[in-house]
């Protein structure tokens, strides 16, 4: 019997991550695209932390996020808990589908706000 070929169960071509930072308006706004994952949330967290030490509002913009795991989870209650210590306002703005789930799913919208017509 020939030995098997060994498989490759997924992989995801093209992966982007990125984060923008608008800071016109009055709010601070940092929209995320692609997978917040423990990968690339180094990243979000010095933005966060920037945002939350000036004392800006800030809005987390989700509308392009893919995926969402436990690390981010902690970053955004983290930076949520912080931003009220310190008295500025912070929100989660617009998740898309799958992270409005994985919010939903985690409890995390008890502690956060989160800024959506349509979330549960």
């Amino acid at each position: 019997m020939p030995a098997a070929e060994p498989r490759t169960l997924g992989r995801v071509e093209n992966a982007e991550f990125r984060i923008d930072i608008d800071v016109t308006g009055g709010t601070r706004r940092i929209a995320v695209r692609g997978d917040l994952d423990l990968a690339t949330v180094g990243e979000l967290r010095p933005a966060l932390d920037d945002a939350i030490d000036a004392g800006e509002p800030t809005a987390l913009v989700l509308a392009d996020c893919t995926f969402l795991d436990s690390s981010a989870l902690k970053v955004i209650a983290d930076a949520s808990r912080r931003a009220g210590d310190s008295g500025t306002v912070f929100a989660v703005s617009r998740p898309s589908p799958q992270a409005a789930r994985v919010l939903e799913l985690s409890g995390l919208g008890e502690i956060v706000t989160i800024d959506a017509p349509d979330y549960p």
